[in-house]
């Protein structure tokens, strides 16, 4: 036998791309209630109406004067943004690698709006909001910005307690906003899971699970959201905000918050000509959220681990 027989071996190669451990699609679109999303918006700010609560009269004088009751009416408007995520793909990229590598490529540009738009939603839940106000007799549209009160934030930076969760249901629940099952959503990260842990769960087996993730506790549907990191383990950006040991968590009702979509995630793979014939696999989409209610948001400062 030839002694280089060796140089004539087949070397086999996965067929596929492994994909960086990551979140398929947005976590949070389908945590806001249906009634506050607002899809197809063809232009450039979109208006949450907001109608405030009344209680009704009591009749006193059987044929009296009727008293009209006056809730107050008022809007939160949401500036739409484009996001992107392309990619290119060269002929010698497709032949060296012996993959076609356009469908991983794909699904992770999809999967990096999905995490865009949970930070959307994030950021405007505990951020300014825009307030619309319109002038009457003109018409007028004028805008201002309505912060998070000082009241609806908890938490010194220390690591979370029972007191801080049941202090999130009772700032809720002052402010008149429903509880039932699903209806009240906590954010957390990672940073948080030892001392969530270390709180007594016996009843509810979450240590056999090893996880609150995904599961009800306390009137709270808890829901982690990890920071966007890459294969080295290196952040590449923070989602839940962080400031120094300091994480802000976030609880919020279903309809606290509003969505506006003017263009669900669209995906195009096409010939750059431009490039020496590459193929770019673009992904786009545009949208906002705001922050419609502000008894509906609970911001928590915890230690982050």
């Amino acid at each position: 036998m030839s002694v280089t027989v060796d140089q004539s071996w087949v070397y086999r190669f996965h067929d596929q791309l492994n994909l960086t451990y990551q979140q398929k699609g947005s976590l949070l679109e389908n945590l806001i209630d249906p009634g506050m999303v607002h899809r197809d918006v063809g232009a450039a700010i979109d208006h949450h109406e907001r109608l405030g609560n009344v209680i009704a009269n009591d009749i006193i004088i059987p044929f009296g004067q009727t008293r009209i009751l006056n809730p107050e009416h008022s809007r939160r408007a949401a500036t739409l943004q484009s996001s992107d995520a392309a990619v290119l793909v060269s002929d010698e990229h497709t032949l060296r690698s012996m993959v076609n590598p356009q469908n991983g490529y794909t699904s992770t540009i999809v999967m990096a709006l999905g995490r865009r738009a949970d930070k959307h939603v994030i950021d405007n839940a505990i951020g300014g909001a825009t307030t619309a106000a319109v002038t009457s007799g003109s018409g007028v549209i004028t805008y201002g910005t309505t912060v998070l009160p000082a009241g609806q934030k908890l938490g010194t930076g220390i690591a979370i307690t029972l007191t801080n969760i049941i202090g999130i249901n009772e700032l809720l629940s002052k402010a008149g906003v429903p509880n039932g099952a699903g209806e009240r959503i906590m954010l957390y990260s990672p940073g948080q899971l030892r001392d969530i842990m270390a709180i007594d769960f016996t009843k509810n087996q979450i240590h056999d699970r090893g996880t609150i993730n995904g599961l009800q506790w306390e009137g709270l549907n808890w829901i982690e959201i990890a920071d966007v990191v890459d294969p080295s383990i290196t952040v590449l950006q923070r989602m839940l905000p962080l400031a120094s040991t300091t994480r802000s968590c976030i609880a919020f009702h279903r309809g606290a918050i509003g969505l506006s979509i003017g263009r669900d995630i669209n995906t195009k793979i096409n010939e750059r000509a431009d490039l020496n014939n590459a193929i770019q696999v673009r992904s786009v989409m545009m949208m906002i959220a705001v922050r419609v209610f502000e008894g509906g948001v609970v911001q928590l400062d915890v230690l982050e681990n």
